[in-house]
């Protein structure tokens, strides 16, 4: 292992290898020598920080998970993105220590931070008090707002393209995590937290003392935990690996306030004394003055990104001629903790630049342009038609110019998504971008959109939202309320309509009204409903994954369920309002 990342055994981290690397660690035509160079970093195994009975499992997934062996309990921060992968982790921790789990802790309510819980816990323990469940207050509404009562479709059918769940490991297709060695989720599962953690908490589990912190960053519930005795720090994501931070995801998300997050850094982590850090992504970090640089480096990076941008935004400056001007300088640039392999400074910037100032650039053509197809088809005509277009993009593709080529041929695609030729050039030209880059999650999108165009794609493999573990620890009136989201306008014009829903094995009451094209959710049975009905959980489950008519009917004559008011016909009027199960892939890259 490079010392240039961690510091040895001398310094009181010891690493003992196991297994093989998840991420492609050759060198390629195809691979930038720095992307392969940040895979071989990534062998999985132990660290071990000496004397003091604290360990992390690294390399097994996505995300690193700490160990932390007490008096007659083990706590655990960040079980990895998939019950395969904890299991894998809990071969290594029990190599470690046969004590009890007495405690697991979600750094955030991004996946690779919970999702493979039931690795190590069950609902039963759980209930039984056995482990505590620690998370930020707002960890579960973040899950809920993420997933089926949100925007999380969108998001996964995203997630798929900048994590390369979509592309094979190897050098024509994805190389590493950029945060990990991979991600590929499997069996996903969720345990809702029990302890809550405000702004802070400080508590003692199995003889340790330790303190969260809330310190929004890279997620807005993000909590770092601080062990006074041992003098180590978890640093969760705000430290978000050995790469630039994702300022921005390009999967999407809510603005990543750049100043919150320095600020998260400055106030909780670098006033600790801190002799070890240990990150949820990326290797550990041993002495104290050690500990101190990369936190310093880290805001210093954000900081400088965040005000050079406001800089030459407050002189009029566009996202195009902010990715110009704006990059780090040469000391940070030159920081083991910061380089281009999953957050990166150009589409940070186009970011800041919307997440401060809105989408709109102050050019009033862009207040209500042409539509892009209309606007891509009006290009081809003034360039001279389809063909001429197809040949200069053939053109500059051979003089090396593939961005040029692609942007040339996305005008041929929009206008005839089925045009085979400009897909497959299309393809070529993305697929030489992308090998290009050493940054993962543009690597991973360039490739996966060649491949939706090219018809070489396999959508069997995207992540699944609707894992049943996941939806199944969601409260019922969480899964109702995201029908506010399937309301079709045009099918409840002018309609008014009430239904109203006893969860009979959580307790829970939902009431949903339909006016004006909205659904209004209530936690009490609204006194004009066209329907009442008594159900289990697993019913509702079925009727909005499934046909909501169906669904019910079924537990109706099965006895599971019954409408204390109303008719079939009825609920079959009520859901007609609503989109049904989602049956089609999301694409793209047609536009």
């Amino acid at each position: 292992m490079s010392e240039k990342y961690w510091l040895g055994s001398d310094d009181g981290i010891t690493f003992t290898a196991s297994g093989q690397n998840l991420a492609f660690t050759e060198y390629s035509d195809t691979v930038p020598t720095e992307m392969s160079d940040h895979s071989r970093t990534m062998n999985p195994g132990v660290f071990e920080i000496a004397g003091k009975n604290v360990y992390q499992i690294f390399g097994y997934a996505l995300s690193a998970m700490t160990v932390v062996v007490g008096d007659d309990g083990v706590i655990l921060i960040d079980p990895p993105e998939d019950v395969e992968k904890g299991r894998r982790m809990l071969e290594e921790l029990r190599k470690i220590t046969d004590k009890p789990i007495a405690a697991i802790v979600y750094s955030h309510w991004h996946t690779d931070h919970y999702a493979g819980v039931k690795a190590f816990a069950s609902q039963e323990q759980v209930d039984a008090g056995q482990i505590q469940i620690i998370a930020h207050r707002d960890f579960m509404d973040n899950v809920i707002a993420g997933s089926v009562s949100g925007d999380g479709p969108i998001l996964t059918a995203r997630a798929d393209y900048s994590l390369g769940t979509l592309l094979e490991v190897g050098p024509l297709g994805r190389v590493n995590g950029g945060l990990g060695p991979d991600f590929i989720m499997r069996t996903m599962s969720l345990i809702p937290p029990t302890v809550l953690v405000d702004d802070r908490l400080e508590h003692t589990v199995a003889g340790i003392r330790m303190t969260h912190f809330w310190a929004p960053s890279e997620a807005i519930d993000e909590i770092v935990t601080w062990f006074p005795d041992l003098g180590i720090l978890q640093s969760a994501e705000v430290i978000q690996g050995e790469s630039f931070p994702n300022l921005h995801t390009i999967r999407g998300s809510r603005y990543r306030d750049p100043q919150a997050w320095f600020r998260s850094i400055d106030k909780h982590l670098r006033p600790l004394p801190a002799d070890f850090m240990i990150p949820s992504h990326g290797r550990p970090v041993a002495g104290r003055e050690q500990v101190a640089t990369v936190l310093r480096d880290y805001r210093d990076a954000i900081s400088y990104v965040y005000d050079q941008t406001l800089r030459h935004m407050n002189k009029g400056l566009l996202p195009d001629d902010l990715v110009e001007k704006v990059a780090l300088p040469a000391a940070l640039a030159a920081s083991e903790w910061l380089g281009d392999f999953y957050g990166g400074v150009p589409h940070s910037v186009r970011e800041i630049y919307v997440g401060e100032l809105g989408w709109f650039d102050a050019d009033p053509t862009t207040l209500a342009p042409i539509h892009a197809v209309e606007a891509s088809r009006r290009y081809l005509a003034l360039m001279g038609g389809r063909d001429r277009v197809v040949e200069e993009a053939k053109s500059v593709a051979g003089q090396g110019d593939h961005q040029r080529s692609a942007e040339l041929l996305r005008h041929v695609v929009r206008v005839d998504p089925a045009d085979a030729e400009a897909r497959r050039l299309k393809a070529d030209a993305l697929e030489q971008v992308g090998y290009r880059t050493p940054n993962s999650n543009w690597r991973n999108w360039y490739l996966t959109a060649a491949r939706e165009l090219d018809g070489t794609i396999d959508y069997s493999l995207a992540i699944n939202i609707n894992a049943p573990d996941q939806i199944g620890a969601l409260p019922a009136a969480a899964l109702l309320e995201g029908l506010r989201f399937r309301i079709d306008p045009v099918k409840a014009e002018g309609a008014t309509a009430a239904a109203g829903f006893v969860v009979t094995d959580t307790g829970e009451t939902v009431g949903l009204t339909i006016r004006n094209g909205v659904v209004e959710p209530t936690t009490t049975i609204p006194t004009d409903t066209d329907f009442v009905a008594e159900l289990p959980k697993l019913v509702v489950m079925g009727m909005l994954f499934e046909d909501f008519t169906a669904v019910l009917a079924n537990a109706l004559d099965g006895g599971s369920a019954k409408l204390t008011r109303g008719s079939l016909d009825d609920v079959t009027r009520f859901f007609g309002y609503f989109d049904p199960k989602a049956t089609s892939r999301i694409h793209l890259s047609d536009r």
